[in-house]
């Protein structure tokens, strides 16, 4: 759906979320020092980023419903520290968020087959769900289409949802009857993904260039607000993005700035912020 010209982005939105800021206050810097913060520590590294202890209080609480993080101790220290499986997703997904976004080589592509039964239909709509959100296309019915580099993403998602009996996983290439560029346009809506792309360049450019200029080294609590709202913003894309062969994508395809645009940043300030998260947790 277009954008309302003056109308906030969804990358934009996105860096202003409590939930999505604190999430990403553990997935990029907690793991780096025990995946645990106190909560001390936590509430001062959140009003870097302008979250009052309201929204602080209130994100924990559905964050610990869901099982994201756990209320622990720690020397008496009362603290929150990150789930087992969503410190595994964090694990899993640097692999695709922070490695650098370029359209990989033709390796063809991974099928998913599916039938779930209809009283398990909850488990369906999160299959379904959580395919689309590592990149998978739906063909038709229980028939589902990814670059081939995305058979680990799939192998994930159906372990975390127990569901490995109702899945089938093939790999394939595309031979008729009409060309494979034109299926991709089928399959996803490249419009979308570019205009994410095109938002967040637009949202994050300045920011790129401003650290780029810079000669001195980066204040800690500066580095660490920009690359927190940076990465909330950035997070999203690279599972938004099929990551489809350069032959299936568009001319001046949107993602090679972005992507350069985000390291600009991440190349620049991502230590410093976590310096900067080490010295407020001592």
């Amino acid at each position: 759906m277009a954008r309302v010209s003056g109308e906030p982005s969804d990358v934009a939105t996105r860096a202003t979320r409590p939930q999505s800021l604190i999430i990403t206050v553990y997935g990029a810097y907690s793991r780096a020092i025990g995946g645990w913060y106190s909560v001390a520590s936590l509430r001062r590294l959140v009003a870097d980023l302008g979250i009052e202890d309201a929204a602080l209080r209130s994100s924990l609480s559905r964050f610990k419903r869901r099982g994201i993080l756990t209320a622990e101790r720690r020397n008496n220290v009362a603290g929150y520290a990150l789930g087992e499986a969503a410190r595994r997703t964090f694990d899993i997904g640097d692999e695709r968020v922070l490695n650098r976004r370029i359209p990989p080589p033709n390796r063809g592509w991974v099928l998913v087959a599916f039938s779930i039964p209809e009283s398990s239909r909850d488990v369906r709509y999160r299959l379904r769900s959580r395919l689309a959100r590592v990149g998978l296309s739906q063909v038709t019915g229980g028939l589902w289409i990814g670059p081939r580099q995305l058979e680990t993403d799939v192998r994930y998602v159906a372990e975390r949802l127990n569901v490995e009996e109702y899945i089938d996983v093939f790999t394939a290439e595309h031979s008729a009857f009409r060309p494979t560029r034109e299926a991709v346009q089928g399959w996803w809506d490249l419009r979308e993904v570019s205009q994410m792309y095109e938002d967040f360049t637009h949202e994050y450019l300045d920011m790129a260039n401003r650290w780029s200029r810079s000669k001195r080294e980066p204040p800690g609590d500066r580095a660490f607000a920009d690359y927190t709202r940076a990465m909330t913003s950035w997070r999203p894309l690279p599972y938004l993005d099929p990551g489809l062969p350069r032959e299936y994508l568009p001319k001046n395809w949107a993602g090679d700035r972005a992507t350069e645009t985000f390291y600009a940043i991440h190349d620049q300030i991502s230590l410093p912020a976590l310096n900067y998260v080490r010295e407020m947790c001592k």
